[in-house]
């Protein structure tokens, strides 16, 4: 992997060069504006990128693990199959991005804005997702198993297929969600709001539902 001094890489960034493939580990960009560039299979490892504007980036397979990665914006960025597993991604916008088959375990995404991302396919075990935006999101097929999504709003999110086994779900807001043929085993729902929230085809032993909001909601038995 292509390795270059500081200096020459920041030059890089100034003239909006192609930084596919490369090293880029360990070094401070802070606040820098890296928007509609490309970044393919470059290795942001250990990186600080605090406020960096990655707007529309090409971020395909990048790795970011263990990245300070805090109040960036990835919006409409391309981060498929990146890694991004414990990166601290705090405050981070991911409106619009594409994370489909990205790994993210045991990341911090809390208070982001992950509203109409894809996260299809993605690896989100352990991972911290509390208060955050994530109107219409995709997790179709996502494995979600152990997160903790507690406080956040999935209104209209899709979790069709997705592993959310023993999922923090508390006080979360799922109204008009597709959780259809998910697993939700063991997964704690305790406070959530319910309404038209779809589990045709869920499994849900041993969910917790105390103190659920259930209003006109489907495919679920209330028994439970």
């Amino acid at each position: 992997m292509k390795r270059l001094s500081y200096e020459e890489v920041l030059k890089k960034i100034r003239n909006m060069e192609d930084l596919s493939g490369y090293d880029l580990s360990g070094y401070k960009f802070e606040n820098q504006n890296m928007s509609l560039m490309k970044f393919r299979g470059t290795n942001f490892a250990g990186a600080n990128l605090y406020g960096v504007n990655f707007l529309g980036a090409d971020l395909t397979g990048a790795n970011f693990e263990g990245a300070y990665v805090a109040v960036v914006n990835f919006l409409g960025a391309d981060l498929s199959e990146a890694n991004l597993n414990k990166a601290d991604l705090g405050n981070t916008s991911f409106k619009g991005a594409n994370l489909s088959r990205a790994s993210l375990e045991e990341a911090d995404l809390a208070a982001g804005d992950l509203s109409l991302a894809n996260f299809s396919g993605a690896n989100l075990r352990g991972a911290r997702i509390e208060a955050v935006d994530g109107q219409l999101t995709n997790f179709e097929g996502a494995d979600l198993e152990g997160a903790n999504l507690r406080g956040s709003s999935f209104q209209l999110a899709n979790f069709r297929r997705a592993n959310l086994r023993q999922a923090n779900m508390l006080q979360v807001d799922l109204t008009g969600a597709l959780l259809e043929e998910a697993d939700l085993t063991g997964a704690d729902l305790i406070e959530a709001y319910l309404r038209g929230t779809n589990f045709t085809g869920a499994r849900v032993e041993g969910v917790r539902f105390r103190g659920a909001i259930f209003e006109k909601t489907i495919g679920l038995d209330l028994e439970r």
